[in-house]
């Protein structure tokens, strides 16, 4: 993580906010898991991130929230060792969270346990905004009568009296780690399909070049079984998105070369960007931008996916976008 500050606008947060001048923003990056990384315990970190029991974060009378049980852990410890930078800020400051895979679910998380610990009052007042990039989503929700189900609303959110555009979370359609957790995952059903030794994935259905080069990856890790075995009762889970979400969309004749030409692995230039609340994301997806547990197994759908996943996705595109949009604002 890395805590940064820096002057910006409130306006450019909250398009209604009377606040005109400039104001200090403290804001805590969040980075997603990193393979690479030998500093950390990398094999006990992804047990971590499998660990994904729903365990009660909430009970009101509006509803019943569940959170995944190992970020939940890792953002209690997370916050004992941010909650001093918060603590110091001064009272002009604001805070905003960000973060990139599961570093964006753990800054929603880091928000929740504030509003938890602190009322949703300091939150409202304090944080301006959440922003996620290809993030997967974490929370379940058991509602009651008086909980909000309009369309554009987040019930989770609102579960703890937080309005559901304090949350912003951008989205590659073709990105499989944004389906992690819920009941469109195409990774999770693999862990189901292994052969009797325990290794060779896609074992069902046609032969695949990508089942002999798992297998020889798996029997030589040697943590593969136990987290095999945690992945199996653990992973599956039907967890929903949070927030309002911005589809990061190319021009539409790509759609066409990747249905009937052949599969484009590259990031393409962003054409639109379009909201879709947090109800509506994932089956949306499921039906336009189709990852399913098949697909995903060829090695063109496999590359394109992750490679979508990875920060590089989010970072130039989303730039270029932004630049594009302001000199048509400037010419206009």
């Amino acid at each position: 993580w890395m805590v940064t500050d820096s002057i910006q606008y409130e306006q450019d947060f909250w398009a209604d906010s009377k606040q005109k001048e400039p104001t200090l923003v403290r804001t805590f990056v969040l980075r997603g898991y990193d393979a690479s990384d030998e500093e950390v315990d990398r094999e006990g970190l992804l047990n971590v991130i499998c660990t994904a029991s729903p365990v009660p974060i909430c009970q009101n009378e509006k509803a019943l929230v569940r959170v995944h049980e190992g970020m939940l852990s890792m953002a209690q410890d997370l916050m004992r060792e941010l909650a001093k930078y918060i603590d110091l800020t001064s009272p002009s400051h604001k805070i905003v969270f960000t973060g990139h895979s599961i570093g964006g679910s753990l800054g929603i998380l880091l928000m929740i346990l504030l509003a938890k610990d602190r009322g949703a009052s300091f939150v409202r007042e304090n944080v301006l905004r959440v922003f996620t990039f290809g993030s997967p989503p974490i929370f379940e929700i058991e509602s009651t009568s008086n909980l909000k189900l309009d369309g554009d609303s987040c019930s989770i959110l609102d579960a703890f009296d937080l309005p559901s555009d304090i949350v912003y979370s951008y989205v590659q359609p073709w990105d499989p780690i944004v389906r992690l957790y819920s009941q469109y995952d195409p990774l999770y059903p693999l862990i189901d399909d292994l052969g009797e030794d325990g290794y060779t994935l896609f074992v069902s259905g046609p032969s695949r070049t990508l089942r002999p080069i798992l297998k020889t990856i798996l029997e030589s890790w040697e943590g593969w079984s136990g987290f095999r075995d945690n992945a199996r009762v653990k992973l599956g889970q039907n967890y929903r998105s949070v927030g309002e979400h911005y589809l990061l969309l190319p021009e539409p004749i790509r759609y066409l070369t990747d249905r009937l030409v052949s599969v484009n692995i590259a990031v393409p230039p962003i054409e639109s960007i379009v909201q879709i609340s947090s109800r509506e994301l994932l089956p949306a997806l499921n039906e336009v931008f189709t990852i399913n547990t098949f697909t995903i197994s060829y090695v063109s759908v496999a590359i394109r996916s992750f490679v979508h996943h990875f920060y590089p996705a989010y970072g130039s595109p989303v730039v270029d976008y932004a630049e594009k949009i302001m000199e048509e604002e400037e010419k206009a």
